[in-house]
């Protein structure tokens, strides 16, 4: 059972990986998706088995996560403060 959970983490980091191509390409709709997407992919590693695809999915979710919602966040509420 952990073993689909490993391979169910890459797969969700390679579809979010491509929803989130298409939402920089221009089409802003698909943003919300790919975080999802992202976290559901993150839980189901770290409920995997220790296997390449575990760090994978671990490594390009995280990733995902980070550069769609820390680094906005950080930047609208440290740096671009003002009009």
């Amino acid at each position: 059972m952990k073993k689909y959970l490993t391979i169910g983490s890459f797969l969700f980091f390679l579809i979010s990986l491509i929803i989130y191509i298409l939402s920089f390409l221009g089409y802003d709709t698909f943003l919300l998706p790919a975080v999802i997407i992202s976290v559901i992919g993150f839980i189901t590693a770290l409920f995997g088995e220790k296997s390449i695809y575990r760090k994978i999915g671990l490594f390009g979710n995280g990733v995902i996560l980070v550069v769609v919602l820390l680094i906005p966040f950080i930047v609208t509420t440290f740096f671009w403060n003002s009009p």
